[in-house]
């Protein structure tokens, strides 16, 4: 993610993703400024430092001061309209293929960086023999191997491999106009401080606080489809807890790692930062002074496209979550559900204000986003989720 001198400067353009252009599994390009992406430019022979994944509503990359995190595509800034680039995949034989990078991605969360690993593409065989089993990540590392748990080999050494590499790649074209000129707003929204910033940081620590105290109970590693694994990921964390339920102290010293961290602190954070989206009155306030019934289609458009963005896999994450905590009933698979209850939550409270807004509408748009969230509604009911 590039922060351009840290802030907005009045009058000069900057460009960002067109957001409405992109689909889930894009992989995005991007050209830092800092020096060390200058050098990663160079060494390639490629504009393009930074590799990232597109899963539906966010991106999820590996950086070097985050690890692999998730953050939304509107927070970042280019100076020029080619120092983004998006690139696509040219066939797709398996309907269930994107479903499985993406899956692949979201499980890397919380995966520490490594410089030394990073560097090592430019290394020599000899040198990436070292580091051949690790599970530390860099962020085309995590592209190209989130698209060979697709069944997509994109380049020829996935473990080692450089942002470069996946743009030569001959399954992939660049998808045309996924790159638009910002708006001032637009310019200073990208680049303003983000509580997802603050997300990432207290996930660092959770993480941290995590494997301190895995180490001090003797749990260094957990199953997984691949085999015995280094516990790295916030899923592996999670997995140690499900292994180890008979220990309690474990339990209730990870899950007071999960409140002193701060990494609950984001479960509601939209509702906080964009209140008026959680009002109906407030909502509608807004709704009624757009200038014409087009622009307010649009509006409601943008309001229900980002809800759809998340409502799958947030439901997902709640069922699971339940399910856990039915099995095990500890403190941390409670705090678990309280963060999958929370989101879900947010986005039943959106549907149900949207299809409020397009109820008594006869333009036939308004209609079926109307319809749509009826039917969201209805799934939620039948998983008993009406009063969350």
């Amino acid at each position: 993610m590039n922060v351009i001198n840290g802030s907005y400067h009045e009058g000069e353009q900057y460009f960002i993703l067109d957001t409405d252009q992109l689909k889930i599994g894009d992989i995005i390009l991007e050209h830092g400024y800092a020096k060390h992406s200058d050098v990663i430019c160079s060494q390639t022979g490629s504009r393009y430092s930074h590799a990232m994944i597109y899963v539906g509503g966010t991106i999820i990359e590996a950086t070097l001061d985050g690890g692999v995190f998730s953050r939304v595509p509107n927070r970042s800034a280019v100076r020029d309209i080619n120092d983004f680039k998006v690139l696509r995949l040219k066939e797709t034989a398996d309907v269930n293929m994107f479903l499985h990078i993406t899956d692949y991605a979201r499980s890397l969360l919380g995966s520490k960086y490594s410089v030394a690993q990073a560097l090592s593409v430019k290394g020599g065989r000899s040198l990436q023999n070292i580091y051949q089993n690790s599970r530390k990540q860099f962020c085309s590392r995590l592209v190209a191997q989130s698209y060979a748990k697709g069944g997509v080999i994109l380049v020829q050494d996935v473990n080692f491999c450089s942002p470069a590499d996946i743009e030569r790649s001959d399954k992939l074209f660049e998808v045309p106009d996924a790159v638009r000129l910002a708006s001032a707003y637009e310019a200073q929204h990208a680049l303003a401080v983000s509580p997802h910033s603050e997300h990432a940081k207290n996930t660092v620590k959770f993480i941290d606080f995590s494997l301190k105290i895995l180490k001090k109970h003797g749990v260094k590693s957990v199953g997984t489809p691949d085999g015995e694994v280094l516990i790295m990921t916030l899923n592996d964390i999670s997995q140690a807890v499900y292994e180890n339920s008979s220990n309690h102290s474990l339990d209730e010293e990870l899950t007071q790692a999960m409140h002193d961290s701060g990494y609950l602190d984001h479960i509601d954070i939209d509702r906080k930062v964009n209140s008026f989206r959680y009002n109906y009155d407030q909502f509608k306030l807004m709704l009624d002074t757009t200038s014409s019934q087009e622009v307010m289609f649009e509006v409601l458009s943008d309001e229900f496209y980002q809800v759809c963005l998340g409502f799958s896999a947030r439901l997902q994450s709640y069922i699971n979550g339940r399910e856990n905590h039915r099995k095990f009933s500890l403190k941390y698979t409670e705090a678990e559900l309280l963060i999958a209850r929370t989101m879900l939550q947010c986005l039943y409270d959106r549907i149900v204000i949207i299809e409020k807004c397009t109820a008594n509408k006869n333009f036939s748009g308004f209609k079926d986003i109307n319809k749509a969230c009826n039917d969201m509604l209805k799934l939620n009911h039948s998983y008993n989720l009406k009063m969350l």
